[in-house]
């Protein structure tokens, strides 16, 4: 497992990195979004936690321990979950960027058997290559597949690339 995303909320998988009182921020927003559970009291009656329990995880007086954080995120989450799909920033459902996402690694998987073989070629061949693409296009997405995996590169990148949104 690992943390899942919904509506620009996370919900960890684990809870030891996390403060009781960060837990119980996350509990509170996941019950205020829920479409059927409208208190503390329909979670404890949905998880089969008791009800004093239930409350001291969302006020904080207690750390929510591990297998009871198990259950509370999988009823609240799947309930959230069946109320409204989960969107990505551009409108893209999650399983349509999970898409794109897959495309791009077999793409990139392509990409990387035909570089090995400019790689082991000669130097003729490898000039028909760049008379083909050019340099600052290779330049240009080498600079971004690297700003993606991070966000302060990737604001760099936006602001100073000739590449539009």
């Amino acid at each position: 497992m690992c943390a899942i995303e919904y509506k620009n909320h996370i919900f960890p998988d684990k809870t030891d990195k996390f403060s009781k009182e960060e837990l119980a921020k996350i509990l509170r927003k996941a019950l205020s979004e829920s479409g059927k559970l409208k208190s503390q009291s329909d979670v404890a009656k949905a998880t089969g936690i008791n009800i004093k329990s239930i409350g001291d995880y969302f006020t904080a007086r207690y750390k929510t321990p591990q297998k009871k954080w198990n259950l509370l995120r999988e009823v609240l989450f799947e309930e959230n979950k069946q109320i409204k799909p989960i969107k990505s920033s551009n409108g893209k459902s999650i399983e349509e960027v999970n898409h794109v996402a897959e495309r791009l690694k077999a793409l990139i998987f392509l990409i990387k058997d035909e570089l090995e073989y400019f790689k082991n070629a000669s130097e003729e061949e490898r000039d028909i290559l760049k008379s083909h693409i050019p340099g600052s296009d290779i330049g240009l997405l080498a600079g971004l597949l690297t700003a993606l995996y991070d966000e302060d590169q990737l604001q760099a990148f936006k602001t100073f690339s000739d590449i539009k949104e």
